[in-house]
């Protein structure tokens, strides 16, 4: 393997490590809102909850990142980047946004709820 690809499975395994440690964080803090932010089900909340710190490590070394980039939308990501009311209001627009996401989400599969 390659100077160059070693260095990018060591990125993925620190963005691995980093997610799960700040997901887990999250969970245990408040789990709703942590499922709400982190696009996830509670059946996987519930899991990441109860990693242990080696499983967390173990899950990390994957080689494939196991966070998922939630803007695959081009439509919605072009509207993400605009400059909404000055800036004013981006924050709050992007929550309404990703919220109005989610909820189709879960309109179209109710067993996520």
């Amino acid at each position: 393997m390659s100077n160059s690809e070693n260095q990018l499975l060591d990125d993925i395994h620190e963005v691995n490590l980093s997610y799960l440690i700040l997901a887990q964080r999250l969970l245990k803090e408040n789990k709703n809102v942590g499922m709400y932010r982190l696009g996830i089900s509670e059946d996987v909340a519930e899991t990441l909850i109860g990693l242990s710190p080696a499983q967390i490590i173990r899950l990390a070394n994957s080689s494939s990142l196991l966070c998922g980039f939630r803007l695959n939308d081009y439509e919605l990501l072009k509207t993400l980047s605009k400059d909404v009311l000055g800036g004013v209001l981006q924050e709050a627009h992007s929550t309404i946004l990703l919220a109005q996401r989610a909820t189709a989400s879960l309109a179209a599969d109710p067993s996520e709820a």
